[in-house]
């Protein structure tokens, strides 16, 4: 990770914990300037101390955030003062992250769903330019289903139902968005700087990296399972042939989330697959490009922030709930972000060390050098 990608992740986390300080002051010193902040989900901390407790602590953790960033930025960096600093910008990133609203998770899951068709799109794309022959059936295959889609499954209104929804709960999102951001900017940031740590833990994470990653990405496989049976007469997890009939679109819905969640289980595994290291041949324009390390750490801390926070939430929801203990246990099992989170952030680690460890020689490199060694010597010759 360059230096100019840490200076950008720690700008990042000064933007946004002087938003969570702002908002917070508000809703203690005004709060009528921020009414909606009213209707929000309570965090984890207010669960375990109190709405005083969760403002108090939430201040602090943003003015926190603002001052490690700020002397992270400035400041020498001595081994010593370093270590203290990174476990400083772990803590507060902690505190941050567990301070976001709750209930994020499923405004999470929509946004990242929209954002994967999104992805098919463009990567349909790339595909039908390098390779036409394959993408242009591919690309005709989608749009069949889309069609299909809209007129059987009414899909149609899907889209703006859910830009509508997440329109109404803009400043929420927002104000999630500003305490993940800034937990996740420090928590990458700490990856970026401690790639050269080569400690007793450090050097486990990174032999059992895939071992880590592969889990990590299982985490997806309950969820996506369950939504892939609803193309089957044997819907789980809350589907149902009646249900189905009378809402088409609820149907459309639930796989568009499997696809989601499939798709992150995916990209989990490009932490220690060839393609996230360098693009597929097959993207047009990129293939065979180096994958920057920072478009894979910066997404996978992002999430794991995300999932760790919500995945406790939802750990703790269950094991509040008035439900049975198999309940409890169903539901924790299908959403195993409690797991999926930590696991993703140890396995971003394991990715920069890996991305930062010495390479080996590139044969073709040395191969063209040689051949323009002996080229110039010939001409050299000849002259």
């Amino acid at each position: 990770m360059s230096n100019r990608i840490r200076s950008l992740l720690l700008i990042i986390a000064v933007l946004g914990g002087a938003v969570i300080a702002a908002v917070t002051l508000l809703r203690m010193l005004a709060p009528d300037a921020v009414a909606w902040t009213e209707d929000l989900h309570p965090t984890f901390l207010a669960r375990l101390g109190g709405s005083t407790t969760e403002t108090i602590v939430g201040l602090c953790a943003a003015l926190g955030a603002v001052a490690v960033a700020v002397f992270a930025a400035t400041s020498p960096r001595a081994r010593s003062g370093l270590t203290a600093l990174r476990v400083a910008a772990l803590l507060i990133a902690a505190v941050v992250a567990f301070g976001t609203p709750g209930g994020v998770i499923p405004a999470a899951g929509y946004t990242f769903a929209l954002l994967v068709v999104g992805g098919i799109v463009v990567a349909t794309v790339l595909l039908a330019i390098r390779h036409p022959w394959i993408g242009l059936p591919v690309a005709l295959a989608m749009a069949a289903g889309v069609v299909y889609a809209v007129a059987n499954l009414e899909a149609g209104p899907l889209v703006p139902r859910i830009l509508d929804a997440m329109l109404d709960m803009l400043p929420t999102m927002l104000l999630s968005l500003a305490h993940v951001m800034t937990a996740a900017c420090l928590l990458a940031w700490v990856i970026g700087v401690s790639v050269d740590a080569r400690g007793s833990f450090a050097g486990w994470v990174l032999r059992h990296r895939v071992a880590i990653t592969v889990i990590a990405a299982l985490c997806s496989v309950p969820y996506t399972f369950a939504r892939l049976t609803w193309l089957t007469p044997w819907p789980m997890f809350g589907g149902g042939a009646e249900m189905f009939a009378e809402s088409p679109g609820t149907q459309v819905t639930g796989l568009l989330l499997g696809t989601g969640m499939l798709f992150g289980g995916l990209l989990t595994l490009g932490l220690v697959r060839p393609w996230g290291e360098r693009f597929p041949r097959w993207m047009a324009g990129l293939g065979g490009r180096v994958v920057p390390p920072a478009l894979a750490i910066l997404p996978a801390s992002l999430v794991s922030v995300l999932f760790t926070s919500g995945g406790i939430e939802f750990a703790l929801e269950g094991v509040l709930s008035p439900a049975g203990r198999l309940d409890v246990l169903y539901v924790m099992s299908m959403f195993p972000f409690w797991l999926w989170g930590p696991l993703l952030g140890l396995a971003a680690w394991a990715y920069a060390m890996h991305r930062s460890a010495p390479s080996a020689p590139d044969e073709d490199a040395e191969a063209r050098a040689r051949a323009m060694a002996h080229l110039a010597e010939l001409e050299s010759r000849e002259a």
